[in-house]
């Protein structure tokens, strides 16, 4: 259940948290396909940290099973042609 709250400095500070929280699920999922499913190798630990503006042992833990199997399920969606833009601009958004 949301909570609706009418004072818009509260409100813009939830939306903004809600666009963190999920820049941080996407980052996440991306980390998990850049380590676990690209191919023909993983991409290195130095270059995600450094992109992602992690540690490596950061980037390491950072995603879960659960990360990469929505990273395969996005994967699958796209092979399949399901991918959407979402938001006009011609870049792919994540499907979570």
């Amino acid at each position: 259940m949301k909570i609706v709250i009418s004072d818009p400095v509260l409100a813009a500070i939830e939306e903004a948290r809600s666009r963190r929280d999920q820049a941080d699920r996407d980052i996440r999922i991306l980390l998990a396909y850049a380590r676990e499913l690209a191919r023909p190798r993983p991409y290195r630990l130095i270059d995600l940290a450094a992109v992602a503006g992690m540690s490596v042992s950061g980037v390491r833990t950072a995603y879960t099973q659960q990360d990469i199997e929505t990273a395969q399920r996005i994967l699958c969606a796209a092979s399949d042609g399901h991918s959407q833009d979402q938001n006009g601009s011609g870049q792919r958004e994540l499907l979570v």
